[in-house]
């Protein structure tokens, strides 16, 4: 029973000490971005910012071909069947690298459809798609956030972001033109990954391979996530191509630096999925009562933060954009105060995934997204006819509301999570004294 005990602290501190690094790599990137970040769209203004917000929507829509839907799946995997560690990782790899180069000549392809002689958007895009090949290294962080290894990631992403930031600072100084700026992020993916695989091929204990019934085997279970991942993108990116043809690309800046700062608080949800996963699912497969209470737990949690968060920005979300960007986006204030609601019910729809993959709901995530992706898409496109920008706000804060509690409700086997998410709030009332019981285990 005393070793059992032990066991339990080891594993609740390396929980903590596993959210802890990633929330410090999180706010470390969230202030070189406050600091960087906002010179940079101060000096590149509200149309060259709009150019490279939308040749970032535009690889977004393919980023779910990218990924194969295996950064959803193979952290369960790998815990699933430890011993077989080397070939699941190896094979989704190969997967994913694979997808990665498609997806990028794909995209390279819709700007040549969509936008036909903007050479400059079409430098900006290519430039940025790079990224898509260069993320592959995401699929070894799933491997050490299940090792609840995060401090390898944190460095390599901080490095990362560092390079980044002095990388735009020399930009800034010689004001250079914004297909440089465009390179960032392929940039920080290029010094990430090849930081993640080095320490990776130092730390594994086990051979990588390649099994094509393996492959099969990961791809049905990931092959819902793609579809999913592709209405995610309708109702995330399609607000931003929508504007950027039917308005112009001054409006395209103007609502990705609104989005831009109603997702800053993200990190801090983001770094507590990302551990608590881990642990919840592994308790899924020792104690079910435990693995439904912390579940109802972490969905509070998310909730209250969006809850203040969201009235934050209502008192002094003006000033926050004043400060950050200058008066040249004071545009941008109605629309930051609708769409900071719409990441509070994105972060439900992330910490839903668990949920997913512990009961094996995988093939419904494909539907519901697709039912908040085409809604998103018609809605924007007469509302943003008749509002403007504020219809394409609208528009994302009513699809996250359909896709993360919504869309659930109309198939019988996903109704659990819309009843766990309503009995977590039973939880109000009790936190602090399961806080305290908590640290007293």
């Amino acid at each position: 029973m005393k070793i059992k005990i032990f066991l339990g602290k080891i594993k609740k501190n390396k929980f903590i000490a596993n959210t802890n690094w990633l929330l410090f790599k999180n706010i470390y990137s969230m202030l070189l971005s406050l600091v960087v970040g906002s010179l940079s769209v101060r000096y590149l203004g509200p149309s060259n910012y709009g150019l490279i917000g939308y040749g970032t929507s535009l690889v977004s829509l393919f980023n779910a071909i990218s990924q194969l839907g295996l950064n959803s799946i193979i952290m369960s995997e790998l815990l699933r069947k430890p011993e077989e560690k080397g070939k699941t990782l190896g094979t989704a790899l190969v997967m994913r690298l694979v997808a990665s180069v498609v997806s990028f000549l794909c995209v390279l392809l819709f700007v040549c459809i969509v936008e036909p002689g903007n050479q400059v958007l079409f430098v900006v895009t290519a430039l940025q798609a790079l990224v898509l090949i260069c993320n592959t290294y995401e699929l070894l962080n799933e491997w050490f956030l299940s090792e609840l290894q995060s401090k390898v990631y944190v460095v390599a992403s901080s490095i990362g972001a560092t390079i980044v930031g002095g990388w735009k600072i020399l930009l800034l100084v010689l004001g250079a033109s914004v297909q440089w700026f465009a390179a960032s992020t392929t940039i920080q993916a290029l010094v990430c990954g090849g930081i993640i695989f080095v320490i990776f091929f130092k730390k594994k204990q086990f051979r990588l391979g390649y099994s094509f019934s393996r492959a099969r085997e990961i791809f049905g279970k990931s092959k819902h996530y793609i579809i999913s991942g592709l209405a995610i993108a309708l109702y995330t990116q399609m607000d931003k191509v929508m504007l950027g043809k039917m308005m112009g690309e001054r409006e395209v800046g103007l609502y990705t630096s609104a989005m831009t700062v109603a997702m800053l608080w993200e990190f801090v949800p983001q770094s507590i999925i990302n551990s608590a996963r881990a642990v919840i699912l592994e308790k899924k497969n020792v104690n079910n009562e435990e693995y439904l209470r912390l579940f109802r737990i972490l969905l509070l949690c998310i909730s209250l933060m969006g809850i203040g968060v969201g009235v934050g920005i209502q008192l002094f979300g003006k000033w926050v954009i004043l400060l950050l960007y200058g008066r040249a986006y004071k545009e941008a204030v109605p629309l930051l105060q609708i769409l900071i609601w719409s990441t509070s019910f994105a972060m439900l729809g992330t910490a839903r995934g668990i949920w997913n993959v512990a009961e094996d709901k995988n093939q419904y995530v494909k539907y519901y997204t697709i039912i908040g992706g085409l809604f998103n898409l018609f809605f924007n496109y007469f509302a943003i006819q008749v509002w403007g920008m504020a219809g394409a706000a609208v528009g994302t804060l009513l699809s996250q509301m359909l896709v993360s509690l919504g869309s659930p409700m109309f198939w019988k086997d996903t109704r659990p999570f819309v009843k766990l998410y309503m009995s977590s709030w039973k939880y109000m009332t009790q936190l602090k004294m399961l806080l305290m019981i908590q640290k007293k285990k």
